[in-house]
């Protein structure tokens, strides 16, 4: 059985491959049919509705050429070469770099914004300059020295408040473009006191401030001066040539007798309400110029030049070559360091009335040193101001006299000054500060031993008047400096006595009077923190004082001891513009602000 059908196994295994691979073998009818199968599957999604290939227009590409129409084959097919062209790959869109318009970006300012200045920019040279454009409209009469600080800060708020600005303080962009501009036509003229109505009454008038005088008195004449515009720079309290110089301006122009010395009378005209304000600007203190500065300072200075013949260009304010040469000049002339730089000492030796005018007598000594028994002419008085081998050999003899005790520095400063002073009062002579002739020659007198008269209640005259006003100086006398030793006397003796380590007793010895004259004088305690408050209806000395200083400062009020409604006004303006508590109560803080260097004098609103 199994035999019978191998040869029927056989066949199937052969014909079975052939019949299979027989399904495979293509004719011209099944072809055709795959080919169209194959065109209608390309057809069933138009290119119109694919997403894919048929990119759609958008404003930001460029026109791109579309492919032209695919020809149909009559059976709705495509040619054999055309589906190359529906790949999706050939539908890209083109890279949009060069034709999409990028995002905007901010457009970067023109110009950085300025640099803003205010109290304690370090940037100095932007400060400097800012202090001189300050000072050219005449807001500023500080020093040219790139600190930002109070005296800086107020000239720019008065800027600000004349020039319709925020008055913060502050140099900002509208602020500097203000200032910067040619025409200024929206600042105001320089604010002064003197616009504000004052009394005639002057604290103190029955004194003399003259050329060796100090002290606060002197301190509130200058600042006088530079609020009347006849001087620049900063109160120094140290009455010199500057100072001598601007006296005598502001009497020439108030009709009075023109001998640079601050009496009474001149005391009484200065401080009035209807006092003149300078024409222009006489003299500076504080200050030093050097070359290519340019400023009203400047100016002063090359006027007084051209007034000692120094100087023949103009007064243009501009410190050039020919203005150092002529500053050059003059100081060789008066026996200065000749730098060529408008030093402090150089200015207030310009101003002073000793100073060598070009051509000079005094010229050919230039370089002279004094030496023991030589006597200075006139014309070589040795004064502050100098510094030289001469104020040396004056300052030893001073310390071996007693009357010296600081350092032997060839600087003729304060110091020195009061050490001559004290000398002076001493031998009976001229008290001015300088060393002129006899002065020089008692110095020189080796048998000389300083001796004063005991003076005590009871005591009057030229020596009590000098007790008087040193002690006023310093701080422990306050009465009137009449002449006169009563109990107000006594009683400031009594505190120089005990604070400078001698037996108090009142009474003004020979010992008392050498360490009272000498300059290590010890000055009476600051008080700050201690004052008595004062308030509407008090009357006395402490009010008549306090009325005093405000009156001085420019705030308007009445002349007498009395703490009425002008008073109070006073006190509530000076709190206003001192940052203090509007109170119009004279308390700790009010009176420590208004007895300090540094308080705020009145300014035109």
């Amino acid at each position: 059985m199994k035999k019978k059908y191998i040869p029927l196994l056989l066949a199937v295994i052969v014909v079975f491959p052939l019949a299979m691979t027989g399904c495979y073998v293509p004719d011209s009818s099944t072809g055709n049919q795959r080919a169209q199968s194959t065109v209608q599957a390309f057809q069933t999604v138009p290119p119109t509705a694919s997403p894919t290939p048929t990119p759609s227009p958008t404003p930001t590409v460029s026109p791109t050429p579309q492919p032209a129409p695919v020809p149909q084959t009559t059976d709705g097919g495509l040619t054999p070469s055309t589906p190359v062209s529906y790949q999706p790959e050939t539908w890209t869109p083109a890279t949009p770099t060069p034709v999409i318009t990028p995002t905007p970006e901010p457009t970067a300012p023109p110009t950085p914004a300025p640099v803003v200045l205010k109290r304690g920019s370090t940037d100095k040279e932007a400060v400097k300059d800012l202090q001189q454009r300050l000072k050219d409209r005449g807001f500023y009469s500080g020093s040219v020295d790139g600190d930002f600080g109070e005296g800086t800060e107020a000239a720019l708020k008065a800027f600000q408040k004349a020039s319709r600005l925020t008055a913060d303080g502050v140099a900002g962009r509208q602020t500097m473009d203000a200032l910067m501009s040619p025409g200024g036509a929206t600042v105001t003229a320089t604010p002064r006191v003197t616009a504000t109505p004052r009394p005639t009454a002057t604290p103190r008038t029955n004194i003399y401030l003259e050329i060796g005088s100090s002290g606060k008195n002197v301190t509130s004449l200058q600042k006088r001066l530079i609020e009347l515009g006849y001087l620049s720079g900063k109160a120094s309290g140290s009455y010199g040539g500057a100072t001598e110089y601007a006296v005598k301006a502001f009497q020439k122009r108030a009709g009075l007798w023109e001998d640079g010395k601050a009496g009474p009378d001149t005391l009484n005209r200065i401080y009035a309400a209807n006092a003149p304000s300078a024409g222009q600007l006489a003299a500076t203190i504080g200050e030093a110029f050097f070359e290519n500065e340019k400023s009203s300072g400047v100016r002063a200075m090359q006027r007084r030049l051209k007034e000692l013949g120094y100087l023949t260009g103009s007064a243009d304010g501009s410190f050039g070559p020919a203005t150092r040469d002529a500053v050059t000049r003059f100081q060789s002339a008066n026996r200065l360091s000749a730098s060529g730089n408008a030093t402090t000492a150089t200015l207030d030796r310009l101003y002073a009335s000793t100073a060598v005018p070009a051509g000079g007598d005094s010229q050919s000594q230039a370089g002279t040193a004094v030496t023991p028994g030589t006597v200075i002419t006139d014309n070589g008085v040795v004064q502050q101001g100098m510094d030289s081998g001469e104020v040396k050999q004056i300052q030893t003899r001073l310390k071996e006299l007693g009357f010296y005790t600081g350092k032997v520095d060839g600087n003729f400063g304060n110091a020195t000054v009061t050490a001559v002073m004290a000398f002076q009062m001493s031998r009976g002579l001229t008290v001015d500060g300088k060393v002129g002739s006899r002065t020089l020659a008692a110095l020189n007198d080796t048998g000389y031993v300083a001796t004063y008269r005991t003076l005590k209640r009871g005591s009057s005259g030229k020596e009590v008047t000098n007790l008087q006003y040193t002690l006023y100086e310093l701080g422990y006398y306050s009465g009137s400096v009449d002449g006169k030793y009563g109990a107000s006397t006594a009683s400031a003796v009594t505190a120089f006595q005990s604070r400078n380590g001698l037996t108090a007793t009142g009474e003004a010895d020979g010992r008392t009077q050498t360490v009272l004259y000498s300059s290590g004088a010890k000055a009476a305690p600051a008080t700050s923190g201690k004052y008595k408050t004062l308030r509407p209806g008090d009357v006395g000395e402490d009010v008549l004082e306090m009325k005093d200083v405000l009156i001085q400062l420019g705030y308007q009020t009445t002349s007498d001891n009395t703490y009425d409604e002008a008073t109070e006004t006073a006190v509530r303006l000076f709190q206003e513009r001192n940052g203090l508590k509007t109170d119009g109560i004279a308390g700790t803080a009010t009176l420590t602000r208004l007895y300090s260097d540094n308080a705020t004098p009145w300014m035109n609103p």
